[in-house]
């Protein structure tokens, strides 16, 4: 029946990044174009903050309190509306994976205020005990000391007039990258995306550091 193959599809599947097709002529819609949404702004003005938290609804942009209240103000000032595009790109701009708002908030911790933020407490370890460490929240991958060892490549080598590549050990230090990473967030949502997403960033940071290294 279909209403049982319904019930069977919605366990079986992740709805937020998985469509259930029915029949082959459904894998039509993987090929769909839509026409472009044309461009909205919110009325601000004239609906207040109470305009804004409906579109943040709506556009699912998971504003705080104070960010709803910050962009009302600020419009106001402008004298104008906001575009859904501009509400977007604040949304994904000043998120936590961009701004880490969390990392860097202040924290009370049995009662007790904190002298240092999250984000400050875990460089501490840093502050105190640099030794081995090369390079630490400053590029796209953290590089600490390694020992030296042999690496399997060619160079090029005289050979008469010429010169030929000749694969053999070069003693090199072998520093080692660390990387951690805050793309995989939503895994609660989407488990597989979420975490390869991470994975990704992962491994485009490591080889983004230095001059060029090699990810794991």
């Amino acid at each position: 029946k279909k209403e049982d193959r319904g019930a069977i599809s919605a366990a079986l599947h992740d709805r937020m990044v998985e469509t259930v097709l029915e029949d082959s002529t459904d894998a039509e819609k993987l090929f769909s174009h839509a026409e472009p949404a044309p461009l909205e702004t919110v009325d601000v003005l004239g609906g207040g903050r109470d305009a804004l938290v409906v579109a943040d609804r709506n556009l699912g942009l998971a504003l705080a309190d104070d960010e709803i209240d910050y962009l009302v103000e600020n419009y106001e000032v402008l004298g104008r509306n906001p575009t859904d595009v501009e509400l977007m790109m604040f949304a994904q701009a000043n998120s936590e994976h961009c701004r880490h708002k969390i990392f860097n908030a202040t924290w009370t911790i049995d009662g007790q205020d904190m002298d240092k933020s999250l984000f400050a407490m875990i460089k501490n370890t840093y502050e105190c005990h640099s030794e081995g460490v090369l390079s630490a929240y400053k590029d796209n991958s953290s590089v600490i000391r390694g020992p030296t060892a042999g690496r399997f490549f060619p160079t090029q080598q005289p050979n008469g007039a010429e010169k030929k590549n000749v694969y053999g050990y070069s003693e090199e230090e072998m520093h080692i990258l660390m990387k951690v990473e805050t793309h995989n967030h939503p895994t609660a949502i989407a488990p597989h995306s979420g975490a390869a997403t991470g994975s990704g960033g992962e491994i485009r940071d490591e080889g983004a550091t230095g001059r060029g290294s090699k990810p794991k």
